[in-house]
């Protein structure tokens, strides 16, 4: 009976798992060799896109790949950054598990974005038991 019991508060612990919201300014960045080189349509006026990942033990063993209209641009850890100049306009993002060990085999879930000219989006990834999410970065503690 002790056995059931612990079980099941164990099971109660880890579905309330999720990632620890981050600060922007507390993270990391990406080391260089896991950004990769992609192509992006030329244009004069640029904006900056920074995507961050929050910290924390869900999927700590596993490491995010931020795409760019489709192309790998980063592979991101727990708690790092990467940002990109990126020419102004509608941009798709995405986030996908590295194919490696047991985080392989997510579908790669996208969202739209809108570059502007010479301003910064910031986005955050975040994730509980259900899986990884991105979407805007709203620093709450103004």
């Amino acid at each position: 009976m002790h056995r059931i019991i612990a079980a099941g508060v164990l099971l109660l612990a880890l579905v309330g798992c999720a990632t620890s919201p981050l600060p922007i300014a507390d993270s990391r960045p990406v080391p260089a060799d896991q950004i990769y080189p992609f192509k992006s349509r030329g244009t004069n006026e640029t904006g900056l896109l920074t995507v961050f990942r929050d910290d924390g033990f869900v999927g700590s063993g596993c490491d995010i790949v931020f795409y760019i209209d489709g192309q790998r641009a980063a592979k991101i850890g727990p708690g790092q950054r990467a940002s990109f100049n990126l020419p102004a306009g509608e941009v798709n993002l995405g986030t996908g598990l590295a194919e490696s060990g047991l985080c392989s085999g997510a579908v790669i879930k996208t969202i739209a974005s809108r570059i502007k000219p010479g301003r910064e989006v910031i986005y955050r990834i975040t994730g509980d038991m259900q899986g990884y999410y991105l979407g805007p970065y709203v620093d709450y503690s103004r």
